[in-house]
């Protein structure tokens, strides 16, 4: 992100605080538009931008663009430790993953109560998929600006390497810690972590903490660390007022600790999560397209939502995907009644919907789709194709890209200097198509589409054999 953005995202913020009378939070906005104007973010003290960040973001209900402006600063700083200040860059995800959020009072409520209640700890948020666990955390960091890591498998980005990479770089920063780069043995194992954590903590002031969320736990390759070792390393003790909030599906990971450690387990709160999710849909009922199917089904706005929520069986992940197909005329000759519940229930309506049990089968689509669920990384048509054809199948860049407009909600597109990567936008789908009975119907082999991956990377880096 340029110097000019980020200093328009300031001289919003100011126009914002115009009239305030807090002086602390007008000294924030001059000092950090003070370092930008002179050309000095890599010469500033890091401590004075990352507090600066958080007591701005922290005390103004900024949107996520400009919240993503400000943390723009704390990646550009990262480029004077080493590290390609773009690479994990969160202004899509913040945009993306709380654009429409709504609710979740009751997990921010524990939030703020175990963060008064403990000295330290770990609080792990958990819970199905398409519950808006992402999403909380993404509206989490919106609201305080703390520090964050989003493991996201079908991008590449799960491994511990890169955890400690962009969680460390992320401190020094922040708090102006002694480090000209990122030492090798940051990236090794837990250790510089634990001191990084010891030494941030050292600088906090009176009633100030140190947060850091890590998403999706469950995402993480953990053939990327030693058996026995506690998931990206984190410490099994943690200094004064340092505090991790992670997020995971209800299964167990390898997490031993003696710090603090509470479990928030959203399926526990079925009352609560309806709610929200009734307050999603009651937002998206007034776009005008949505309001017509309502009506042409005769129903009132109140039993669309009521009944909507029930066939959502309270995802998010469903309305999603649901919502807009309602709005572009997919469920358009069907009642409510007839709508797929539950998000499988979704996934395997679209399946049919598309043609993937058509007679004969549609290999070519079902092949892309597959590569995409394995090839765990964003890839170009290009690439899809020449993973996808074999000496049986041939399959060029426009049939993928056929595929990919059909399914294009499933789809997260990055475009890049290099044109458009694709990948998987969910985790969810991914495990829909392992279903031993979807991939049965379907007649593929996980083995062998992972062959087809593996036969091309190797020609692509060696030749061919």
């Amino acid at each position: 992100m340029s110097n000019e953005q980020i200093t328009h995202s300031l001289e919003q913020i100011s126009e914002r605080i115009a009239t305030t009378n807090n002086r602390s939070l007008k000294g924030a906005i001059e000092d950090l538009g003070k370092a930008i104007s002179v050309g000095n973010i890599g010469n500033s003290t890091g401590v004075a931008i990352g507090r600066n960040i958080r007591m701005i973001v922290n005390q103004l209900n900024l949107p996520a663009d400009t919240v993503a402006g400000l943390l723009g600063i704390r990646n550009d700083l990262r480029g004077t430790l080493g590290l390609d200040p773009n690479r994990y860059r969160i202004d899509v995800l913040l945009a993306d993953k709380t654009r429409e959020f709504v609710g979740r009072t009751y997990v921010f409520d524990v939030i703020s109560e175990f963060l008064s209640g403990e000295r330290s700890g770990y609080l792990v948020i958990t819970g199905d998929p398409g519950l808006g666990k992402s999403s909380t955390l993404a509206e989490y960091v919106r609201r305080t600006g703390c520090i964050s890591h989003f493991n996201i498998r079908s991008i590449g980005i799960n491994t511990v390497r890169q955890f400690l990479e962009n969680v460390c770089t992320q401190m020094i920063v922040d708090f102006g810690l002694p480090y000209s780069s990122l030492p090798a043995e940051a990236v090794q194992d837990g250790a510089f972590l634990q001191r990084l954590l010891k030494e941030a903590s050292a600088k906090l002031l009176p009633e100030e903490q140190l947060v850091i969320v890590v998403d999706a736990l469950d995402e993480v390759d953990l053939t990327s660390q030693p058996a026995g070792a506690n998931i990206l390393y984190l410490p099994s003790t943690l200094p004064d007022n340092v505090y991790f909030i992670l997020t995971r599906r209800d299964l167990e990971l390898p997490l031993v600790v003696q710090s603090p450690q509470r479990e928030l387990n959203l399926m526990a709160h079925p009352a609560e999560n309806r709610r929200d999710v009734e307050s999603y849909i009651q937002h998206n009922s007034e776009r005008p397209k949505l309001r017509q199917w309502i009506a042409r089904q005769n129903m009132t706005e109140q039993s669309f939502i009521s009944k909507l929520a029930e066939l959502s069986e309270s995802n998010f992940m469903y309305l999603r995907y649901v919502l807009p197909e309602l709005e572009s005329g997919v469920f358009q000759n069907l009642d409510i009644e007839n709508l797929p519940a539950g998000l499988q229930g979704y996934y395997e309506d679209h399946w049919r919907h598309m043609g993937m049990t058509a007679k004969p089968l549609p290999r070519v689509k079902i092949r892309i789709i597959y590569i995409m669920c394995e090839v765990r990384r964003p890839v170009s048509r290009k690439l899809i194709s020449e993973f996808a054809t074999d000496q049986v199948l041939q399959v060029d860049e426009e049939s993928v890209q056929e595929v990919l407009d059909e399914w294009k909600e499933f789809m997260h597109k990055q475009v890049t200097s290099d044109g458009d990567r694709f990948s998987l936008y969910h985790s969810s789908f991914r495990d829909f198509l392992h279903r031993k009975r979807i991939v049965q119907a379907a007649g593929v082999s996980i083995k062998d589409i992972k062959s087809l991956i593996a036969d091309n990377l190797w020609s692509e880096v060696f030749g061919e054999s």
